[in-house]
């Protein structure tokens, strides 16, 4: 069942149960209120009789006394102390054969007559302390139940137009509601068709939540369209990448495969260049393999480590193998940071890397930390530096500033954009800055 269906039925069956259950109450409070009206009102007529009647002059047999003070539709009777009819006055036959009861107290009763209820009432005559005899009226309530179903039926008639204005402002309503509900449904329908991402349209601006669910969606779309575009152009770089150490390793493993190459030097280079070829495969797939495995793992902070000590082992490391000064600079010693010790050095090792491959002079590693206790590492250069108009795409996925100088130094383009995600999800943020043949500054802070 849809929802724009369940909510008419919903709200439809909601109200006709509160429209019922109030009919009925007001019409139970309808009735008791003019049930305790009639009752003063025949309370009222006894006593009046009572008042105009003394002992002595009360009508023995003479109806037509009775006559003023008998209710329409009614009776009274007289009745003395034994049980006995005195007089009675009534245009109903049915009335004058009630059974007395109840002889000798004021008393209120409500009976069912052929079919139809009266409401009785008794009132004791009293002289000096005794009791003389008993006034009865009674009345039919006749009246009083076909007004209060007469009520039933205008409140019924009211409700079924409530009801039948509710169901049309409902569909309406639901179908205002659910707008953005249905668009975003098409949306997703048109895209499962035709495999493009679309956003939904909204013909006026609100700020309800209906339409921010939208919004959310829409948003989702153009990260979806924006991750394809990168998958798209992830999977095409990386073929790029690959081609072309494949195609060097294809060329000279056929030249070798054509020629009987006798020539020592010849064989060298071709050697050589298979393998060289080959081991910047095994480097591009190997951070191939690093992306995949920080898109498909979370890679959380798990020991406190004291940076400044750290950061100089690691340049230490450079020193002695890269054969350039790596030197570190803190004006505290005791600096701490909670990170995962493999994955920044990982990071450390990318950066320096970078810089010692586009730098001819020494790299500097700066630990600083600030009132705040955020932590940052910056690792600096005096190397050939990054045009301002490359700097917002060093981080991306195979973005290389110069290609040719990328595969001379046996760059990737993938270098940064690990980096960054490393230091993401450990919960730092890691920036550039650069000027041409000045240098680099990357900053990782923590």
């Amino acid at each position: 069942m849809r929802i724009q269906t369940k909510i008419q039925w919903y709200s439809s069956l909601f109200l006709i149960a509160m429209l019922v259950l109030l009919s009925l109450l007001v019409a139970i409070m309808f009735f008791w209120i003019s049930l305790d009206r009639e009752r003063d009102v025949l309370e009222e007529q006894a006593s009046l009789f009572v008042q105009n009647n003394p002992i002595g002059q009360l009508p023995n047999g003479q109806s037509g006394l009775l006559e003023p003070y008998t209710p329409d539709d009614g009776m009274l009777r007289i009745i003395s102390p034994q049980g006995q009819v005195i007089s009675v006055y009534s245009d109903e036959e049915d009335y004058r054969q009630l059974e007395i009861e109840g002889a000798g107290s004021e008393d209120f009763s409500i009976k069912n007559v052929k079919g139809g209820f009266i409401l009785r009432y008794q009132e004791p005559i009293t002289a000096d302390g005794e009791q003389e005899g008993i006034v009865e009226i009674v009345h039919s309530l006749e009246d009083l139940w076909e007004n209060t179903l007469r009520l039933l039926y205008v409140l019924g008639g009211a409700s079924l137009i409530i009801i039948m204005f509710s169901i049309l402002a409902g569909k309406w309503l639901s179908r205002l509601i659910l707008k953005p509900i249905a668009l975003m449904s098409r949306t997703m329908s048109e895209i499962e068709e035709s495999g493009r991402f679309q956003t939904i349209v909204f013909e006026k601006e609100s700020k309800d939540e209906l339409q921010q669910m939208g919004l959310v969606f829409n948003r989702m779309i153009e990260r979806l369209k924006e991750n394809q575009h990168k998958q798209q152009r992830f999977v095409s770089d990386a073929s790029h990448e690959l081609k072309t150490p494949i195609t060097v390793i294809e060329s000279y493993a056929n030249l070798l495969k054509r020629r009987d190459i006798s020539d020592p030097k010849m064989q060298k280079q071709a050697a050589e260049s298979i393998h060289h070829e080959a081991l910047r495969m095994k480097r591009l797939t190997g951070q191939l393999l690093d992306i995949a495995a920080l898109d498909e793992q979370k890679i959380s902070p798990d020991e406190q480590v004291e940076l400044v000590a750290f950061c100089e082992k690691i340049a230490r490391i450079f020193t002695e193998t890269k054969k350039r000064f790596v030197h570190v600079d803190s004006a505290k010693r005791e600096i701490t940071a909670f990170i995962h010790k493999e994955k920044f050095e990982q990071v450390l090792i990318i950066l320096l890397d970078n810089s010692i491959k586009y730098s001819q002079g020494d790299v500097a590693i700066y630990v600083d930390q600030d009132d705040k206790g955020q932590v940052r590492i910056t690792v600096d250069d005096e190397g050939i530096g990054i045009p301002e108009k490359d700097l917002p795409y060093v981080f991306d996925r195979f973005y290389r500033v110069d290609s040719s100088r990328s595969r001379e130094t046996g760059g990737s383009g993938l270098g940064l954009s690990i980096a960054r995600e490393l230091i993401h999800s450990l919960g730092g943020e890691i920036s550039i800055t650069s000027e041409e043949n000045k240098g680099t500054q990357v900053t990782i802070t923590l």
